[in-house]
């Protein structure tokens, strides 16, 4: 209390703008002080996701608490968020008195099942039953009321905000688990040990989670459930968001169940990357900026065998926005996919493989191409004195560090030219132990006699590179720096270059 006045602190989600204006309204009017949050991030205060500032702002909420003598949570159609529940969890611990804007369970993790319905549930029901598709696919085009209904019913379990915030990008996936393990301290291990054995690449890249915990009524440890997986998914999955949902199942068997719905970092990075495109681009002027950056598709279910990374687009064309766009980052450049691109000179890369009798690394599906800067001409030297060509080579380079090193993960990275990727890339980030490579010394000879043994015409016995090819470690990841395969190098050199390579990729697996 304050000068006789109760202090109210405001919880809730940040998309409820509208709801929490009006309760700070109401509440004021009936004589409290009200508090309430300095941002709405879900709402378009988009100053909230810029880095350290949801966290101050998380702290700050806390200390807000600290100064009320309850909270009032802004629980729109049920909702309560994963940081809200921190809230009230928080609030709970200092003695606060908690009060809802709509009535809650006594757990606030259980949504009950009513069993009436006024007309508008009746239409809602109606509406999700007409809905096609697996789940979650079927809920993609419900409304925010009908989807609050039906999540009020527990037969929803994810917000709509939720799902619209999913289904605005590309890379979603959705996993489901199930386990009717009779001893309930083994059901959530035996899905845990699921993540952990089919999904761990798949969730070490996410961005955002939606999960649902489901466990049977006559289950009597699904808090204990709920507090096990929710430790080891803030553990396992770093620094991703987790919207955390409970329900009921319809079956009184001993069973739970839990769906996993997954954001990939790789959309919020694509994202990022087509907003500094459209903003840096026009910049740079109107001739030699041209904007290309992936060739092929990226690989996002699985760790790619190997990035292949030229520098940037040797084209001299201008700077177009309309091809700017995140189909990009999914399709890749279009040609790459048609006979066009057997005329590239770049994928003379493909031919020296299959001399070699090692296709794995070229084959779709098991590597990424794509340039390391962004914006180009045809002469590298002449886009580095446009102006605002250094500061936009790097961010570029920071962008590519990021989806390498955080995102693809490849087991082995292969340079295309020593001098404007190689290089440029070590000076930026240094690499760990930098080797000048003979590729006949450094070949394993069993591979070099097998394709000996196969072929046959005017490749050199020594199977010596000679141009200079270098090898280093990036954070860890093999890195080789060779030749651009489309400048003037000869069969034998290519052929050189693809033994020694079969030699490396083998010793780590591919």
């Amino acid at each position: 209390m304050i000068n006789g006045f109760k202090v109210i602190t405001l919880c809730g989600s940040t998309r409820f703008k509208e709801e929490f204006l009006e309760a700070q309204k109401r509440l004021t009017l009936e004589g409290n002080i009200v508090i309430s949050v300095g941002l709405f991030g879900h709402s378009g205060d988009d100053v909230v996701w810029t880095e350290g500032v949801k966290e101050m702002l998380d702290r700050q909420h806390l200390a807000k608490i600290d100064l009320a003598d309850e909270i009032f949570v802004i629980n729109v159609a049920g909702y309560i968020g994963d940081s809200t529940r921190r809230e009230i969890a928080y609030a709970s611990s200092k003695g606060k008195i908690i009060n809802y804007l709509e009535n809650m369970p006594t757990n606030i993790f259980e949504i009950e099942n009513e069993q009436i319905f006024d007309k508008g549930r009746q239409s809602a029901i109606c509406e999700y039953n007409s809905c096609q598709g697996p789940w979650p696919y079927q809920w993609k085009n419900i409304n925010p009321v009908v989807c609050g209904v039906l999540q009020k019913q527990g037969l929803l379990s994810i917000d709509y905000h939720d799902l619209k915030y999913l289904y605005d990008c590309y890379s979603v996936w959705e996993i489901r688990l199930l386990s009717r393990k009779v001893e309930a301290k083994l059901r959530i291990k035996e899905i845990i040990n699921t993540i952990q054995g089919k999904y761990d690449y798949m969730m070490s890249n996410a961005q955002r989670l939606v999960v649902t915990l489901c466990y049977s009524p006559n289950s009597s440890s699904y808090n204990d459930e709920l507090s096990q997986l929710h430790e080891f998914l803030i553990h396992y999955v770093d620094e991703a968001d987790i919207v955390w949902q409970t329900r009921k199942m319809e079956s009184i068997e001993d069973a739970t169940e839990v769906s996993l719905i997954i954001k990939h970092k790789y959309d919020d990075w694509a994202s990022r990357v087509c907003s500094f495109l459209l903003e840096v681009g026009p910049k740079l002027g109107e001739k030699g900026t041209h904007c290309a950056s992936f060739q092929s598709k990226p690989i996002l279910e699985k760790q790619p065998d190997v990035v292949f990374l030229g520098y940037n687009p040797h084209e001299e064309w201008g700077f177009y926005k309309e091809e700017v766009s995140k189909i990009r980052f999914y399709e890749g450049n279009p040609s790459f996919y048609t006979s066009e691109r057997n005329k590239w000179r770049v994928w003379r890369l493909s031919g020296m493989f299959n001399w070699a009798g090692y296709t794995k690394p070229v084959k779709d599906g098991n590597y990424v191409f794509f340039n390391a800067i962004y914006f180009g001409t045809n002469n590298i030297a002449r886009f580095k004195r446009i102006k605002g060509s250094v500061e936009a080579i790097e961010k570029c380079l920071d962008f590519t560090e990021e989806v390498i090193q955080k995102v693809f993960k490849p087991k082995c990275i292969v340079c295309f030219s020593l001098k404007d990727c190689f290089l440029l890339l070590n000076n930026r980030f240094q690499f760990d132990n930098i080797t000048d490579i003979d590729t006949a010394k450094e070949t394993d000879a069993s591979i070099i006699d097998f394709v000996k043994s196969k072929k046959s015409g005017g490749w050199k016995e020594t199977l010596s590179c000679t141009k200079p090819v270098l090898k280093a470690s990036w954070n860890g990841i093999p890195v080789y720096g060779i030749p651009h395969p489309s400048s003037s190098i000869s069969n034998n050199d290519l052929g050189a270059i693809a033994l020694y390579l079969r030699s490396e990729m083998q010793k780590i697996g591919i």
